[in-house]
C-alpha cells in the first residue's frame, strides 16, 4: 500500500512536466523548427501575461467598489441616514449628488440663522401673543441655528404635469445644533429645543413659470412621507416669581 501510494505521489508530480513538454513533443511530430516553437512560446507568454494583469485589475476595481461603497455607507450613517443607507444619487442613476449645493448652504447657514431669529421674533413670537390671553408674555429668549448646515443627499428633476410646473425632489438629511429656548414670563416658564434631526424627501414645485421676472410665480414645499425626526427638548423650568420690591 506504501509502495502504490509513493508511485501515485511520483505521477502526480511529473504529470506537469509532462505537460510542458507537450507542445515540444508536438512541434516535433509537426515538423515545425525551433523558431517558430520559440515564437508560438513566446505569444502563449505573453497571451498569459495580459490575461494574469486582466484578473488582477479586475479584483483591483472589485474591491475599490467594496471599499467605496462601505466609504459611502460610512459617510451616510455619519450624515444620519438609518444603518448607513446609502444615498439615492448612489441607488438610482437619476438621481443626481448635490455637493456643490451643500457648499452653498455651508456658507449661507449663519445667515439663515438670521433670517430666522427675525422670522421667529418679529412675526412668529406676535402671533402666538395673539392666539391667546395666557401667552401675552410669551418670547423667545435664544435663537441659534446652530454651525451644522442641513445638507442635500441627492437631488431629482423632473417635468411636471404641465410645460408651465417644474418638480424638484431633494433628499435631505439635517443633524443640526439648533438651540431655540422659549419663555413664558407671566408663569415664570421656561423651555427649549436643544438638538434637532430630519431626514426625508422634500418635493419642491415651481409653477407657474412665467415670461417676465422672476420666472417662477410660486413655490410649494412639502414632504412626501413623513420624515422621520428628533429632537432634544429642554426640560420646562418653572421659575421663582421674584420678591416685589419696595
Amino acid at each position: 500500500m506504501g509502495v502504490g501510494g509513493a508511485g501515485m505521489e511520483a505521477l502526480r508530480a511529473l504529470c506537469p512536466r509532462l505537460l510542458w513538454a507537450l507542445p515540444a513533443f508536438a512541434a516535433g511530430l509537426l515538423g515545425l523548427r525551433a523558431p517558430a516553437v520559440l515564437l508560438a512560446l513566446a505569444l502563449y507568454a505573453g497571451w498569459r501575461r495580459r490575461r494574469r494583469a486582466r484578473e488582477r485589475g479586475m479584483r483591483a476595481a472589485a474591491r475599490l467598489q467594496r471599499d467605496e461603497e462601505a466609504a459611502v455607507r460610512g459617510a451616510a450613517a455619519g450624515l444620519g441616514g438609518a444603518n448607513g443607507e446609502l444615498p439615492a444619487w448612489v441607488s438610482f442613476p437619476d438621481v443626481e449628488k448635490a455637493e456643490w449645493v451643500n457648499k452653498v448652504l455651508a456658507q449661507a447657514w449663519p445667515f439663515f440663522g438670521q433670517f430666522m431669529e427675525k422670522l421667529l421674533l418679529a412675526q412668529v413670537a406676535p402671533a402666538i401673543r395673539a392666539s391667546s390671553p395666557h401667552l401675552q408674555s410669551f418670547t423667545f429668549t435664544r435663537v441659534d441655528m446652530g454651525e451644522k448646515p442641513l445638507r442635500i443627499l441627492g437631488i431629482r428633476s423632473h417635468p411636471g404635469a404641465h410645460k408651465k410646473q417644474i418638480l424638484l425632489d431633494l433628499n435631505i438629511s439635517y443633524v443640526g445644533d439648533i438651540r431655540i429656548d422659549v419663555e413664558v414670563k407671566k408663569f415664570f416658564c421656561k423651555a427649549g429645543v436643544k438638538g434637532m434631526q430630519l431626514h426625508g424627501t422634500l418635493r419642491i414645485i415651481l409653477e407657474p413659470l412665467l415670461g417676465d421676472v422672476p420666472i417662477v410665480g410660486a413655490l410649494s414645499m412639502f414632504f412626501i412621507r413623513r420624515p422621520p425626526h428628533s429632537t432634544e427638548p429642554q426640560s420646562p423650568t418653572a421659575l421663582s416669581p421674584r420678591a416685589p420690591q419696595h
